[in-house]
């Protein structure tokens, strides 16, 4: 007895150390991560959909609508933002960008918690507790699962409390009474709560992470809360974490479920078969459920303010990975006048200046840079919306609705063709308007669906419309017609291009007037088209 003792006690040391020093590998890796991470372009380029859990969850469909943010690519604009260390914070990030725009103060907040993110030592020092957290699958699904906490609870509860009294009974009584028979009661009732476990875990896999990393977000945010500069910064985190002392109290245990994820930690997975065994950790799991159900907004105000310091680090290596930008200066004139904007998506973008009194429309040859500069325009008035940020020197706008058609596609399944999508879209730009708020629309290649004649004298009646409105229009267009029929009414700009004997070169800088070139015919020549199909073209447009 006493040498099966003895040996379970040094199989447990043994995996101890070997998770330890797995554990020193791993903060060794993260030290190198964080230290090279902040202020430089994020790697991963692709979008996850699972971080639509909590805008899906809590959006009450006002801000930025689903067409523009497709039209502007705002999902590959997230990614470009996006340094967080956790799943809070990635969801809580794709959340704000969708937001309306924020008060005086939510600004100043922001502000000051990115001045405090700025601060290397105060940054590694919170990094090293989200990275603890990390983005498990299931955490991205934990705003629905604290939603309807109710229907993730495990049934029938008690059977599993018995079981768990029972081993400890048996295994009390084999420890005093170590027969034969006490012996095969207690294996008996190992095998099975291991195979009950199993299932279980199998069944409730997703859950149990989640609840898992629940807690450890928990446990995260005690840990923060006790650095002054973050209790101050976020009050909201030390009031949740007051109303949640009781939960936190079964994080270690949850977080064992955690831990044996990773691949080679030994003594999470011990451990976690000691859980297995003695039931403990589905008890504890319908426990904290039930904890968690009677204080879900105060795990909430948990999570958000987790979230919202992940985010804020994004944010502060966002704006030191980027050439530069400007916190937008908001004012009540009907106008936006920027200086050197440009889309921070572009690796080597060319910045334009440009101060608008009214509407504007936009003409240029094909691909000089039209729809680009629209929007890096829509975008810069989106971020600073959101995260109080410009890729701009100086930014000057009215708080706004932006609102876009640009990327309009037909639909089949709907029996929708391009034109009817087209005008679809128009009119919710037209529902938008209100006389309380400005607009800023965006417009690119307007009606484009019909024919030249209805193209043009719908386009005009649209835009004299808007230009009676409480709003600002942006609108790329080839028409040159439009320039001329809404003279007084609009102002114009356009892109220009340089054509060589062997090519097309493009300054993509925005210059006052309407465009005076034409580009169609030389690019067909540029791409090798038959000699006859250019002369034909060129006999036509005489």
């Amino acid at each position: 007895m006493t040498a099966a003792i003895l040996t379970m006690a040094g199989i447990v040391l043994f995996a101890l150390a070997v998770s330890l020093s797995g554990k020193r590998e791993i903060r060794k890796k993260q030290k190198a991560y964080m230290e090279k991470k902040f202020g430089t372009v994020p790697s991963k380029t692709e979008f996850d959909e699972n971080i639509r859990n909590y805008y899906d969850t809590f959006s009450d469909a006002s801000g930025v609508d689903e067409i523009t943010w497709n039209d502007l690519s705002m999902d590959a604009v997230f990614c470009r933002l996006n340094q967080c260390d956790t799943s809070a914070g990635e969801e809580i990030l794709y959340y704000q960008l969708h937001r309306d725009a924020l008060s005086e103060e939510e600004y100043e907040q922001i502000e000051r918690k990115i001045k405090a993110a700025r601060k290397e030592e105060n940054r590694r020092d919170i990094e090293k507790e989200l990275m603890k957290i990390g983005k498990s699958k299931g955490a991205y699904f934990i705003p629905s699962y604290m939603d309807a906490l109710e229907e993730y609870q495990m049934k029938n509860a008690w059977i599993y409390q018995v079981l768990q009294i029972l081993f400890f009974a048996v295994l009390a009584a084999f420890l005093l009474f170590p027969v034969t028979v006490t012996g095969i009661i207690l294996c008996t009732v190992i095998g099975i709560n291991l195979v009950l476990y199993a299932v279980l875990k199998m069944r409730y896999e997703i859950e149990i992470q989640m609840i898992g990393t629940a807690v450890g977000i928990l446990r995260c945010g005690n840990q923060l809360v006790r650095k002054k500069e973050v209790a101050c910064l976020y009050p909201e985190l030390k009031e949740g974490l007051e109303n949640l002392q009781k939960v936190t109290r079964s994080v270690t245990l949850l977080q064992t479920q955690k831990y044996s994820a990773f691949s080679g930690d030994i003594f999470g997975i011990v451990l976690d078969y000691i859980l297995g065994v003695t039931m403990w950790q589905i008890v504890t799991y319908n426990k904290v459920i039930k904890r968690l159900e009677r204080n879900a907004a105060d795990y909430m105000m948990v999570y958000r303010s987790i979230g919202e310091m992940d985010m804020t680090i994004s944010i502060a290596s966002f704006r030191q990975s980027i050439p530069w930008y400007c916190q937008p200066e908001f004012q009540e004139k009907q106008s936006i006048e920027m200086e050197e904007i440009y889309h921070p998506l572009l690796e080597h973008p060319v910045e334009n200046s440009l101060k608008l009194e009214k509407n504007c429309i936009i003409t240029g040859s094909n691909a000089s840079g039209k729809s680009t500069f629209i929007k890096a325009v829509a975008v810069s008035a989106i971020l600073a919306q959101t995260i109080h940020t410009c890729t701009a020197r100086s930014m000057k706008l009215p708080k706004c609705q932006v609102i876009t058609s640009m990327s309009v596609k037909d639909d089949l399944s709907a029996g929708e063709s391009y034109f009817i999508r087209e005008i679809k879209y128009l009119k919710r730009i037209l529902d938008s308007l209100s006389e309380e708020r400005t607009t800023l629309c965006v417009v690119d290649e307007i009606l484009r669906g019909t024919n030249t004649g209805e193209r043009i004298r719908a386009s005009t009646a649209i835009l004299k419309y808007l230009s009676d409105k409480k709003c600002i229009a942006f609108v790329a267009t080839h028409d040159k017609e439009l320039t001329e029929l809404l003279a007084g009414k609009y102002e114009n700009y356009h892109f220009s291009e340089e054509i060589g004997e062997e090519d097309i070169y493009f300054s993509y800088k925005i210059k006052e007037g309407p465009s005076t070139s034409q580009n169609a015919i030389k690019l067909l020549e540029f791409a090798d088209f038959p000699k006859e199909i250019i002369e034909k073209a060129k006999e036509n447009i005489g």
